[in-house]
């Protein structure tokens, strides 16, 4: 007998580009092939670069499936969050060799990159509504191609997300939604909606009790059990086979649930029933976060979701921090520690987000006082209310940019009822390499809009100390801001406690006032030893007495690399107005944009508020 060769398998090099119409024609095992070389390069290139490697890990086959069976980009898919799209990336012909740097693409999906980016978010829980209103438009223009958004289940749960899914059941214009579910967020998932949601859509409490009567009638006697056997058997066959792909009557959707979001046939088939469907439909794919590299796939608690670069074979990162040098969060999260520790009755509440910010030290020790009540920052910020409420001192410990998601519980529900509750805002400053979806550069400008709140940020280890010992009798809502990054130990003081809206002179000069505050202040002293230098802790309420004493000044330079200029350095200047100042105001700080990637460093270069920028400013007044 002849045996007829196997056709080989087509290989890609992905460091050249890949062309989109390539994966239509792939049989399975090429498509298991390409998808072992996608895993590669975005590991590889994530190790070199940084960025999200667990998510894009898990996603590569649910992607490669997307690809071949709908027809994008005239079919447009939005990835929830964003940053699960590096597949996406690839597929549609882009490399990552660049990622999240200035000349190369973004960890998000971007419009003006490609066509095929046809929607942009990087917070989580916007692509049902968002793909809702491009179907309503489709429809509206007589077009037609599917809207498709992609969401993890975590990210289902967000309240945004349940909003959408209720008006869903009364929207006229299909979408379809794939829930990318792997039990996770980016630490694991917290149990509630985002746990077996569709299996309990269906457990009202009348077929509770319906079913629990069912089976202690029939279950009494010996002669009507096996009948309760034989039909809790037949009703669990068609729950499982049948119940899936029928109509859900409360929304009016169909739903195909638990497909294997690595197997391809698996996808195909339920993309097939989703077109095929008279109204929106979502499909239950169930997948393996950080599939493909093992450390990825044993972290249960998140440390491979958003990485710096790392070696690949051991996992060590290669940006160690140098002798000397400590991080802000891990300096925050050391004091808050020994907070819950003096006060048995604080609180911790943190949205998703204690890796980032190493909170999860706080949570192993302090576990019946610590919370992170998953993505739901608004959640977040009224539940700290209630507690904060009953005269328990609570720490809200937010990122910046998602802060913004919660702007109305925090005017509203804290500030309104002046509460004790401390912000402890995280990531504060420009964004860098994750660009314009996270920007934490505007929180001070709407928080300084909200009565009742007091804002500040410390320069040290030892005015961050301070300020959260201020925090702990301060009885009002209090933000303690902080940025990404590291800073450098200087000598251990204690400092005398701070007083509501204090800020210090740290330098005498003659004719240029500099007036900061922040980590920066440091740089400021050791560059202009002519320049007074005044360090403004509390950026809300300001020191009128110190700028009191700055009016015979000829200039006064404002200079915030922490916010923009609505927020510290407009407020300042309207002072000095006020105050009758008559010499030149200066401000100097982040317009009002959003920043586009890049390190930080560059960023401020191409601002011209680096420091360097800041002394040719300052030699141009003399």
């Amino acid at each position: 007998m002849i045996k007829t060769p196997m056709k080989e398998i087509r290989r890609f090099d992905l460091s050249k580009g890949f062309d989109p119409k390539d994966i239509k024609d792939l049989n399975e095992n090429e498509l298991e092939a390409l998808a072992s070389d996608i895993r590669e390069n975005i590991l590889l290139n994530t190790a070199k670069n940084g960025g999200h490697l667990s998510s894009n890990l898990g996603i590569v086959e649910l992607t490669m499936a997307i690809h071949k069976f709908f027809d994008l980009p005239k079919d447009k898919v939005i990835f929830d969050v964003g940053h699960q799209c590096y597949t996406h990336k690839i597929l549609s012909g882009r490399s990552l060799d660049r990622l999240r740097k200035e000349d190369g693409v973004s960890g998000f999906q971007k419009r003006e990159e490609s066509v095929y980016d046809c929607y942009e978010a990087g917070h989580s829980s916007t692509s049902i509504s968002a793909a809702m209103g491009m179907a309503l438009a489709r429809d509206l223009n007589g077009d037609n191609y599917n809207v498709i958004a992609v969401i993890g289940d975590s990210s289902f749960a967000n309240g945004l997300s349940l909003e959408a899914m209720d008006n869903l059941g009364n929207f006229k214009h299909k979408i379809i939604i794939i829930i990318n579910d792997n039990d996770r967020s980016i630490s694991p998932a917290i149990k509630g909606v985002s746990n077996n949601f569709f299996e309990r859509m269906r457990l009202s409490k009348r077929y509770l009790r319906a079913k629990a009567r069912y089976k202690r009638v029939l279950c009494k006697h010996k002669i009507t059990k096996p009948i309760y056997t034989v039909t809790s058997a037949i009703k669990n066959f068609f729950s499982r086979h049948i119940f899936r792909k029928k109509i859900l009557k409360d929304l009016n959707l169909y739903c195909i649930t638990k497909v294997d979001g690595h197997d391809f046939k698996a996808m195909e088939k339920a993309f097939k029933l989703a077109e095929n469907a008279p109204t929106s439909v979502i499909i239950h794919v169930t997948t393996t976060k950080g599939k493909g590299y093992e450390l990825a796939e044993k972290d249960i608690a998140g440390t491979w979701h958003g990485v710096e670069p790392f070696d690949v074979k051991s996992g060590e990162k290669l940006n160690k921090i140098p002798e000397g040098y400590y991080k802000w969060s891990h300096l925050y999260s050391h004091l808050m520690r020994d907070e819950m520790e003096k006060d048995n009755k604080a609180v911790l509440i943190n949205a998703a987000t204690t890796v980032g910010s190493h909170l999860d030290g706080i949570f192993k020790k302090y576990p019946d006082r610590c919370f992170d009540v998953g993505i739901s920052e608004e959640h977040a910020s009224t539940f700290a209310s209630g507690i904060a409420n009953n005269g328990n001192h609570v720490f809200l410990s937010l990122y910046s940019t998602f802060l913004q998601r919660a702007y109305d519980e925090v005017s509203h529900d804290i500030a309104r009822m002046d509460l004790p509750v401390t912000l402890m805002v995280d990531r504060v400053g420009l964004p860098g390499d994750d660009g314009e979806t996270h920007q934490g550069i505007f929180d001070i400008a709407y928080l300084s809009s909200i009565p009742n709140i007091a804002i500040a940020m410390g320069k040290d280890q030892n005015e961050a100390k301070a300020l959260i010992e201020f925090a702990r009798t301060y009885k009002h809502p209090l933000a303690i801001r902080y940025p990404r990054g590291m800073f450098k130990l200087s000598e251990e003081k204690e400092l005398p406690p701070l007083s509501l809206g204090e800020w210090k002179v740290e330098n005498k000069g003659k004719d240029i006032v500099i007036i900061s505050y922040g980590q920066v202040i440091n740089e400021l002293l050791n560059k202009f030893d002519n320049a007074e230098i005044v360090n403004a802790i509390f950026q809300k309420p300001i020191d009128e007495n110190v700028l009191k004493s700055l009016l015979g000044f000829k200039h006064i330079v404002i200079y915030d690399i922490y916010g923009t200029k609505e927020g510290f350095s407009n407020i300042v200047t309207s002072k000095l107005i006020e105050l009758g100042y008559k010499g030149d105001i200066h401000q100097l700080s982040i317009p009002t944009d959003f920043i586009k990637q890049a390190s930080i460093q560059r960023q401020l270069e191409l601002l011209k508020i680096d420091i360097n920028s800041l002394d040719s400013f300052i030699k141009g007044l003399k």
